[in-house]
């Protein structure tokens, strides 16, 4: 009877955490987008197509969030300590970010840049761009919405990305 009743508090846990975590844009399994994480993001304009890779043509712009940098992983460090200790709340972290424009066929350069995810408001700053972390709007910075963006396959798009830009 005790088993029953805790396997069944545990599955209420579990299925409440999984469903309010996960509806935000770029969370992990590992809690709130990992350090050590990677993405790549589709964003265009208009409805959402839900693409299961980067698709041959379109218009459309990807964003590659790289993992952080070793002295921003430092502070991710100090920051977590700071906040276990002393009250402290993390509110996000910088990384840098890939930008590549798709227009047609047309690939333009890739373009390094610094990615900005905020954990109060649920925003990814990009360069002039945003991305609003619960419901994927695409914005700019006047926040007018531009479209919608969603979170691609990373190896098969980082292996698509390696062999359009070489």
């Amino acid at each position: 009877m005790i088993k029953k009743l805790i396997f069944t508090i545990f599955i209420f846990f579990s299925l409440e955490t999984e469903s309010n975590e996960t509806e935000l844009l770029l969370y992990s399994q590992f809690g709130e987008f990992c350090t050590m994480c990677e993405a790549v993001l589709l964003c265009e304009e208009g409805e959402i197509k839900n693409h299961s890779s980067i698709p041959d043509e379109g218009e459309f712009t990807l964003y590659h969030l790289k993992t952080r940098t070793f002295w921003s992983q430092i502070t991710t460090i100090w920051e977590f300590f700071i906040k276990n200790f002393e009250g402290y709340e993390v509110k996000g972290h910088q990384r840098p970010v890939i930008i590549i424009s798709v227009k047609e066929t047309d690939w333009s350069s890739p373009a390094l840049g610094q990615a900005r995810i905020s954990v109060d408001p649920d925003l990814i700053f990009l360069n002039d761009k945003k991305i609003n972390r619960l419901n994927n709007q695409w914005m700019d910075n006047d926040n007018k919405t531009l479209g919608l963006c969603h979170r691609l396959p990373l190896w098969e798009s980082i292996e698509t990305i390696h062999n359009r830009s070489n």
